[in-house]
């Protein structure tokens, strides 16, 4: 019997340093020793820009708790020992985007890149194009934006002001032969010379090195327990990839367009973006086509389980996604850790430079967001997560996901206030009934000649026989006209009932007025 496991994954932590030279805390530092079957980390300082540090562990085993929980505690470790090292020198580690005083530069904002080893050409081409499909959905649920200045609302303001980072291409076929085939196209027709400046790009095998695909749209994070819910949402999919190819499966090509509109909106909005959904497209497509970034994450995430439970997942370990996802349908806000570093932290410097410093070199699954979900909403968070240890013990994929998001869409947003986003519908697309169409503001005008129904497009306020369940005002309200609904229109016409114009001084009022005079 074969079993198709996990693979090998090269994981990147960015940091940044604020006081003193990045070089100087790095020769200061006493690093711990690597276990025994981890190799020793690759530290470079200035990279990828001055003030930044990168901390990479090549070929990480991240198939079991145990192996995730060696590499992240001496990742831990080694965060500690720079950040003593930076307490020596009067300076703080902290993660990149953490502006620590209101009076410095906006700091630089960086990436936490990954590489997971594929074992053949054909898993490789899969394993891209599944990323490359799924990528708005993790740019949305990754991105990041500067905590300490500033409210900013952006999915990610990293890739929003980068010029190196391009939306991913379609891999059609494996093999090294191809990319270079698939290099030389894309630099005559887009201009793309190097194919690592895509958000998903793959690397070609060498004598000394497999086959790899690179992840680069990944903000870098404020915590490990962030980073390393990531990067066993990354393995997930990989694993899905390699079991799709052992099947012989290949992934479909989205359009090219579709990956575009919804990238572009998963960086302006993040998880608030309306996603395309692909093959829908076209002049007859209409709003329902969108799907909100959040549901696709949480249907990303369940048709993942069966690969979370055999990489021996928890709810815990996944609380960073979950809190993003999930807490909306239990009657909280979304809640991630960047959240919770700029409420504790605000605008005082010394706060937020202890508490960005915790919450990087703090290893425990959960971290800060499960003290703070234990302090406000303690049984909801026992609810999310024994619900979520219920599906990753069954190990198939849940069917309890809606088909459509239950909150209202922007569109949408106006019927709360009395005002129909779309004048035939009476109810939002979430299925519930419109608030402005219950008012009695609408009836009153309607029953006084004025305009007609309630706010929401309905007859609420004229129609004398009370039947309001099926009578919308959207085509003229020709239901009110068959049960007497009294609103003073035109019955006949079919038209619908508008105010009455006053006619305008010196002017004729209407056509038989304007032939006699």
């Amino acid at each position: 019997m074969t079993k198709v496991g996990p693979t090998r994954h090269s994981l990147t932590k960015t940091v940044a340093v604020s006081g003193a030279d990045v070089g100087a805390v790095l020769d200061g530092a006493r690093l711990p020793a690597p276990p025994y079957s981890l190799q020793a980390p690759e530290i470079v300082p200035d990279a990828p820009g001055p003030g930044l540090l990168s901390i990479r562990f090549p070929d990480a085993w991240l198939g079991t708790s145990a192996a995730r929980d060696e590499v992240y505690g001496h990742l831990a470790d080694v965060l500690t020992a720079l950040a003593a090292s930076a307490h020596t020198r009067r300076a703080t580690l902290h993660a990149p985007g953490v502006q620590l005083d209101a009076d410095d530069p906006r700091p630089p904002l960086a990436g936490d890149p990954h590489a997971i080893r594929t074992v053949d050409d054909a898993e490789q081409e899969v394993l891209v194009n599944l990323l490359r499909r799924h990528s708005p959905t993790l740019i949305a649920l990754t991105g990041r934006v500067r905590i300490g200045g500033p409210a900013d609302r952006v999915g990610s303001r990293r890739l929003l002001e980068s010029r190196e980072h391009l939306a991913t291409r379609y891999l059609a076929a494996p093999g090294a032969r191809y990319l270079e085939h698939y290099r030389g196209e894309l630099r005559r027709r887009e201009g793309i010379s190097d194919l690592l400046r895509m958000d998903v790009a793959p690397v070609a095998a060498q004598p000394d090195a497999p086959a790899a695909v690179v992840i680069r749209c990944i903000d870098a994070q404020v915590s490990l327990t962030d980073l390393r819910a990531q990067a066993l949402l990354l393995d997930a999919l990989a694993l899905k990839a390699r079991r799709m190819a052992a099947k012989g499966l290949r992934e479909t090509a989205v359009p090219q367009r579709v990956i575009d509109t919804n990238r572009t909106r998963a960086v302006a909005e993040g998880l608030r973006a309306q996603f395309v959904t692909p093959g829908r497209q076209g002049a007859d497509a209409g709003e329902n086509t969108d799907t909100s970034a959040r549901l696709a994450g949480r249907r990303l995430l369940r048709e993942l389980v069966p690969e979370l439970a055999l990489l021996e997942a928890t709810a815990l370990e996944l609380l960073p996604l979950l809190a993003a996802l999930e807490l909306p349908d239990l009657g909280l806000r979304p809640l991630r850790t960047q959240d919770l570093l700029g409420r504790r932290g605000g605008r005082h410097p010394v706060r937020l430079r202890d508490q960005a410093e915790a919450e990087l070199c703090d290893p425990r699954l959960g971290g800060a967001l499960r003290e703070a979900l234990r302090e406000t909403s303690p049984g909801r968070l026992e609810l999310l997560l024994a619900n979520w240890d219920g599906f990753l013990a069954e190990g198939a994929v849940p069917t309890d996901l809606p088909a459509e998001d239950n909150r209202p869409r922007r569109a949408d947003r106006g019927n709360r206030h009395g005002r129909s986003s779309q004048g035939g519908q009476g109810a939002d697309r979430g299925g519930r009934p419109d608030r402005g169409g219950q008012s009695d503001r609408g009836g009153q005008r309607n029953r006084q000649g004025g305009r007609p129904g309630g706010a929401n497009g309905r007859g609420t306020g004229g129609n004398t026989n009370g039947n309001t369940d099926n009578d919308h005002n959207s085509g003229g309200n020709r239901g009110a006209e068959r049960h007497g609904n009294a609103n003073g229109g035109n019955r006949g016409s079919g038209r619908p009932d508008r105010q009455q114009q006053r006619p305008r001084p010196g002017r004729p009022a209407d056509r038989a007025d304007r032939r006699e005079s």
